[in-house]
């Protein structure tokens, strides 16, 4: 696919993900509903779908380390979403990860079709120092994630669960941006970075509405992820 047909489609993406970040709702109370085992498959599934990240072998090309980072990020936000799904019971938690669902997605085919045309950099033009950097501060912050103590309730564990891996993505975005390329990758990072600072804004602010007490500790380390990396 030529580089002007992957454009369209990133500008259609773009319209998905404002849509998404826009339709999130207000929040409210709910009783808590424990399902321990929803939320173990949950995020087990999802770390089985990230692992592609762990296996990544870089390049020294920022726009290729970068998209090809990220395409098994998104899937693992994908399924941790999908799974979880059914068992969400407060109405925003549910709108939340149907969004993640439609927005990522969308986003997966672009990076898809970009990997598939995109021509790699001279090796005398590449820098894995860059590279490097952008991932091991990404999995640094998800290490927070790997480390969220599960409740037993569904709409609590998988906004815990989902801040970290936002928080990751923003950051390998950040930290690569400076030294993309390809417009249309530059242009990927800054949607990423806008609406997913959007949807952190709303995990926090939801968890401190919501997590009872004994959990707050556990919900504040998770929330401390983005401000320290």
């Amino acid at each position: 696919m030529k580089k002007s047909s992957i454009a369209v489609l990133f500008s259609a993406l773009i319209s998905t993900t404002a849509f998404a970040t826009d339709s999130i709702a207000d929040h409210s109370q709910h009783m808590p509903i424990t399902n321990l085992a929803a939320s173990k498959t949950m995020m087990d599934d999802s770390m089985t779908a990230m692992s592609g990240m762990h296996s990544l072998k870089l390049t020294g090309d920022p726009d290729l380390d970068f998209i090809a980072g990220m395409l098994p990020h998104h899937e693992g936000a994908i399924v941790m979403s999908e799974s979880i799904l059914p068992t969400l019971t407060d109405p925003a938690v549910h709108q939340l990860a149907i969004d993640i669902i439609k927005s990522q997605k969308a986003e997966v085919i672009y990076m898809k079709q970009w990997l598939a045309s995109h021509k790699e950099l001279p090796l005398a033009q590449r820098d894995m120092a860059n590279s490097k950097e952008m991932m091991d501060k990404s999995m640094k912050i998800m290490h927070n994630m790997m480390e969220v103590k599960l409740t037993g309730n569904p709409n609590i564990d998988f906004m815990a669960g989902m801040l970290p891996h936002h928080e990751a993505a923003v950051k390998m975005a950040e930290v690569i941006m400076p030294y993309l390329k390809d417009q249309s990758t530059k242009t990927f990072a800054a949607t990423i970075v806008k609406a997913q600072l959007k949807e952190i804004a709303f995990m926090k602010a939801w968890l401190k509405d919501n997590t009872p007490a004994i959990q707050k500790t556990t919900a504040a380390k998770a929330m401390t992820g983005h401000e320290h990396h």
